[in-house]
């Protein structure tokens, strides 16, 4: 009797021209809905948390060992530390890579802001200045996004009509300076220009001089008073350009240049690590830390750190995302159960007489719960092909949406990414697929048990 009751679950699922088929047949694709969208959302945002942080890793400072508080050397400062000893002594440790000094921020710790001018047209963008050696990790992985032309052009032609393909290099020995594609196309700027470079913190202090002076004051006393304030410029060459979308909005400069312009003398800002593990930077930090390995009066911040708002975001969306598609598995559910109630009714004279040649109650309710296990089932196969499916067109998908709506929806700006990243967990899957049957098996439970309870005479009193 132990088969009986998936048996008779097979035998009740049969196609027939009746309205219980229909119902079933709605039941299996109310879950193939569930499961496929769940498939399909929790993939892209697995995908996109896993793209997002290795990007970030890709051109990111993995950690900065910096000094805290004011600059040392400066009064009420920590005790000087030199600088050039620690570098080396944190560059022999077997979990870094390499130790590379930096400068993005002012003697005053502010960020590190260049004006950057050509044509008339001035932006702000954030530089960090860094030496240009071979055994500097984070130069060379910034290399892999050197984009051909800062337009995005793939070639020009010359005077002889031939076509030159213009490839940037990324060199920062001399006066010269890096942008992202993008800001150099603000600009007007191309590869090989000359920019005129400013000093934020000397063009705020002339605005703010300028906006001190009366309105009704006279000309040659106005240009008196902008005589004592002196704006610190330079011309860099724009010797090549990164692919924004892939390496941030972040400008570069050698160490020389960016120590002139926030006024650091010869001090740095930090010394700048590139890990063997920077997935666990802060655990590899904290380390090192603890163990004297940075002194007393140095911290470090990491990458993730820096952009761990934009992290936990990302986290919290994608647990608010299972929460919420999760209800899509209830409604799949509760169309289980109203198929379950539907098929006991009909079946109510069948299962007296089952219950009268002495079945017990479990059996009963095992053809039902199994009937709606099998329903779940072949919804979950049918929503894993069909999520898969989507998965394998998505861009295709967005490229038509986007065709058809005129607007991108998912742009590069916001998401750093060219296209929709997909990645798909094993334990994503389980959770999904467990979910699914356990909440139609569950859904089956009551009205099958409320069936099981019926009085064989009422039964077939009733079906009769």
């Amino acid at each position: 009797m132990t088969s009986a009751p998936l048996f008779l679950a097979l035998r009740y699922l049969r196609p027939t021209r009746s309205f219980i088929s229909v119902i079933t047949v709605i039941s299996m694709l109310g879950v193939m809905l569930g499961v496929g969208v769940l498939v399909f959302v929790m993939s892209v945002f697995s995908g996109w948390q896993r793209e997002y942080r290795q990007m970030l890793i890709g051109f990111e400072p993995h950690a900065m060992a910096e000094p805290l508080g004011a600059l040392e050397g400066e009064p009420g400062g920590p005790k000087p530390v030199d600088w050039r000893e620690l570098q080396k002594s944190l560059a022999q440790r077997p979990e870094v890579v390499s130790a590379v000094p930096v400068a993005d921020r002012t003697r005053e710790g502010r960020l590190g802001i260049l004006v950057v001018e050509n044509d008339a047209n001035l932006q702000g963008v954030s530089v960090i200045g860094m030496t240009d050696d071979q055994d500097n990790a984070l130069l060379q992985k910034l290399k892999k996004h050197i984009k051909t032309d800062a337009l995005g052009d793939t070639k020009t032609i010359n005077e002889k009509g031939e076509a030159v393909y213009r490839q940037g290099k990324f060199d920062l020995r001399d006066d010269t300076i890096v942008l992202s594609d993008k800001f150099a196309k603000e600009i007007g700027a191309k590869v090989g220009d000359t920019l005129v470079v400013h000093a934020a913190e000397s063009v705020n202090q002339f605005i703010q001089k300028y906006r001190e002076i009366p309105e009704n004051e006279d000309k040659k006393k106005r240009a008196a008073a902008l005589d004592d304030v002196t704006i610190l410029s330079k011309d860099l060459k724009l010797i090549a350009t990164l692919r924004e979308d892939t390496a941030g909005k972040r400008g570069y400069v050698p160490l020389h240049v960016a120590q002139e312009f926030f006024n650091l003398d010869s001090d740095i800002s930090g010394i700048e690590l590139e890990l063997n593990d920077p997935d666990n930077a802060d655990r590899v930090m904290t380390k090192m830390y603890q163990s004297g390995a940075l002194p007393e009066n140095w911290g470090y911040r990491t990458w993730e750190q820096e952009h761990g708002m934009m992290l936990e975001s990302v986290e919290n969306q994608r647990t608010m995302m299972w929460f919420l598609l999760l209800f899509i598995m209830l409604v799949a559910a509760i169309c289980v159960m109203n198929t379950t109630i539907t098929v006991t009714v009909k079946k109510r004279r069948e299962i007296g007489i089952l219950t009268a040649l002495g079945t017990r109650a479990w059996q009963i309710i095992a053809i039902f719960v199994s009937q709606a296990g099998i329903v779940a089932l072949v919804g979950v196969v049918a929503g894993l092909a069909g999520g898969f499916f989507v998965l394998s067109i998505r861009n295709w998908i967005r490229d038509q949406i986007s065709a058809i709506t005129g607007r991108d929806i998912f742009p590069q700006d916001i998401y750093f990414l060219s296209s929709i990243p997909a990645h798909t967990s094993i334990s994503d899957l389980l959770i999904i697929c467990t979910s699914a049957v356990a909440l139609c098996l569950m859904a089956a439970l009551v009205p099958s048990w409320f069936a099981a309870r019926v009085d064989p005479a009422v039964a077939l009193r009733d079906g009769g």
